[in-house]
């Protein structure tokens, strides 16, 4: 890959994808809760086209950005710069597998608010009958409640299984991005290597491993929520969009 293509896939694809995170995570609710399944679903079904979107811009965008990166391989040649891309790779397949997990949601989603609403109608319906006291409708309509109940508790299982693979996925992918990272910024501490602006490649790097190692492994020992530790990695995700924009930028423009 040429250089100017190098820079061009090593930022559009990151860009792409951190734009997709943010409509994402709009959809979804800056407050809501990874283990509250009720909501997920619910905010799923309701921004079900934006989240299906979102996810399929991300799993581009990341794949675009790996190719990037994997072409500026040799630039710090050595084992800090293989080990950091070989990191990185992996935790964009792990992440990609989440978005995946994330359109499992949006369908469970849909059907969760479908069963929930025809158990609710049902249910008004059964109660209407007895008040009329038509016994025989008012039985139909309870076991149509029942049984639309029961479907609905079931998704709800299900997702909250989904969920718990998605967040786990996420958190592994979000540690392998950290090592990575704080292995690309051992690599490019000894380069030569230089970006469009006056950032030092190799310490911008070091910080972007460390928040995201850190975050994750406070999460991991409950110093702080999981919430807490995707927010503080949502810092480390726009320090890489920075970082790529600014080397990108400087292999573009460079002989």
């Amino acid at each position: 890959m040429s250089s100017r293509g190098t820079g061009l896939t090593l930022m559009l694809g990151i860009v792409s994808a951190f734009i997709a995170y943010i409509l994402w995570t709009m959809a979804m609710g800056m407050d809501t809760k990874v283990d509250d399944i009720t909501t997920i679903l619910q905010n799923s079904a309701s921004g079900s086209s934006n989240i299906t979107i979102s996810m399929i811009l991300i799993g581009i965008g990341l794949t675009v950005h790996g190719a990037g990166l994997m072409s500026t391989r040799g630039t710090a040649a050595g084992t800090w710069e293989s080990l950091g891309i070989v990191a990185i790779i992996a935790a964009i397949i792990l992440w990609i597998t989440s978005t995946g997990l994330a359109i499992s949601l949006v369908e469970m989603g849909e059907k969760f608010v479908a069963a929930a609403a025809g158990g609710a109608q049902a249910a008004q319906a059964a109660a209407a009958a007895e008040a009329a006291g038509d016994a025989a409708t008012a039985a139909a309509a309870g076991a149509q409640a029942i049984a639309a109940a029961t479907d609905a508790r079931s998704i709800a299982v299900a997702g909250g299984y989904t969920q718990a693979a998605n967040v786990a996925v996420g958190s592994l992918g979000q540690l392998l991005a950290g090592i990575g990272w704080f292995s690309l910024g051992m690599a490019y501490r000894g380069s030569d290597a230089k970006g469009a602006i006056n950032i030092p490649l190799g310490l911008h790097a070091l910080v972007i491993g460390l928040i995201l190692i850190v975050s994750q492994l406070g999460a991991a020992i409950d110093l702080w929520s999981i919430e807490m530790g995707n927010t503080v990695g949502g810092l480390g995700f726009l320090l890489i969009v920075i970082w790529s924009i600014n080397r990108g930028l400087a292999l573009m423009n460079s002989k």
